[in-house]
């Protein structure tokens, strides 16, 4: 019985020693990280020869690579210009993180300010909180986190845009109603997208058309590089296709202009983009989209940055930053590729 009692001891000894063993592994692995996160921007330093008095955390969520870079190259100029480093955390790590965790490493990393896409998500809520407590001020750019201790969001006018897409739609009808499906972002719910809405809406009304279009929000999940494809193409295999499709962002205008010619879809419904990325600017010109709405990207990120200055000099900064936004048809796309 005390053979039996012996090696039960040993067991549950190695058991605690592995268990401590693992503990101060992951505590290492961590470290480590933090480390190669901060080794180019130690005591603000961003390279060989550059020091800077601030460093700025720049994180988002993924998705539409091309928009993000120029949102950060816009960040990145703008911060130099004002002694800021910003990093685009996370980006050099083989490991890949998700966005409250990068948020979270952030903060141990001790940077001075966050620029973060913001979403509905009551985590990400939670970070921007403990982050300010910690005296670290966070700005929200492209969407928000209205609830949220930010400081400052840099977006556009959604309820404009809104009425953007709602004057090109507008030219389409023909004294028969329209059905208008909106493309939207599930982890942005509410806000700006809804806005989007009552402004396509809003323009119809105002035009005495108030009756004449049916507008519809439709969540399309993006979690894989498929989801949204899939989902977007549901709608063309569907019986009832709407009028017009409107897409939020680029990742949903790419795959809808796409979903169309692949089901020989293309003059059966009209389609309107965001962004203009030059695959989506060449949609234009070839018709497969009748317009997209394009804001400066690079403008965005530099406003992100000028906020978290502005805030961290003075202790103010304005709740909102508002970017214009652009329509663009196939004729201008014609007139700036000949000038």
């Amino acid at each position: 019985m005390k053979k039996t009692d012996s090696v039960t001891f040993k067991i549950i000894l190695g058991f605690v020693l592995l268990m401590a063993v693992i503990t101060v592994g992951s505590f290492i692995a961590v470290q480590v990280i933090l480390g190669r996160i901060g080794s180019n921007v130690s005591q603000g330093t961003a390279s060989a020869g550059e020091t800077f008095s601030r460093h700025y955390a720049f994180i988002h969520a993924g998705g539409d690579t091309a928009l993000w870079d120029n949102i950060y190259g816009g960040a990145l100029e703008r911060g130099r210009e004002l002694d800021a480093y910003t990093e685009y955390f996370g980006s050099s790590l083989t490991a890949s993180f998700d966005k409250n965790k990068l948020v979270s490493m952030a903060m141990d990393a001790g940077v001075d300010g966050i620029i973060i896409d913001g979403d509905s998500d009551e985590e990400t809520s939670r970070l921007i909180r403990e982050a300010a407590d910690r005296g670290i001020p966070t700005v929200t750019i492209l969407s928000d986190c209205a609830d949220s201790a930010r400081i400052c969001f840099v977006g556009f006018g959604s309820y404009t845009m809104g009425r953007q897409y709602g004057a090109e739609i507008i030219k389409h009808y023909s004294n028969s109603s329209i059905d208008v499906s909106v493309l939207m972002d599930p982890d942005s719910a509410g806000g700006g997208q809804d806005l989007i809405i009552s402004g396509i809406s809003d323009e119809f009304a105002d035009k005495g058309l108030r009756d004449a279009c049916n507008v519809k929000g439709v969540y399309v999940h993006d979690d894989t590089p498929f989801t949204a494809e899939e989902e977007i193409r549901d709608i063309f295999m569907g019986r009832n296709l709407p009028g017009a499709i409107v897409a939020l962002n680029s990742v949903y205008t790419r795959c809808l202009y796409q979903a169309a010619v692949d089901y020989n879809k293309v003059g059966d419904v009209y389609m309107y983009g965001f962004n203009d990325s030059d695959d989506i600017l060449e949609a234009v010109d070839k018709g497969l989209l009748e317009a997209t709405i394009s804001v400066d990207a690079t403008h965005m990120g530099a406003s992100a940055v000028e906020a978290l200055d502005e805030y961290l000099n003075t202790g103010y900064v304005s709740n909102y930053i508002t970017q214009d936004t652009e329509v663009i048809r196939a004729g201008d796309v014609i007139r700036e590729e000949t000038e």
